[in-house]
């Protein structure tokens, strides 16, 4: 299990665990993950970490079916810009 599985469950926090076999030649895990497990490609959610400026991260969380704008990022975080 992931090290935030294992801290929910010493924590005792509900949650479950959503399991599929993953396809290699997928090109996008979220959308696989979205349609494998039938649930909407709107509630399934990329966390991406992106550097601003070189100095600082920041965590941006979009649709999967999104993608992460660098510039709106940047702008959002009040720095000059983002990189993944």
């Amino acid at each position: 299990m992931t090290p935030g599985i294992n801290l929910a469950r010493q924590a005792k926090i509900a949650h479950a665990v959503h399991e599929y076999a993953h396809d290699p030649a997928s090109e996008s895990y979220g959308l696989e993950a979205a349609e494998k497990l039938g649930v909407p490609e709107a509630r399934v959610f990329k966390t991406l970490v992106v550097s601003l400026d070189g100095r600082e991260l920041a965590v941006g969380v979009v649709p999967v079916s999104a993608m992460l704008g660098m510039k709106q990022i940047a702008r959002a975080a009040g720095a000059k810009k983002a990189a993944m």
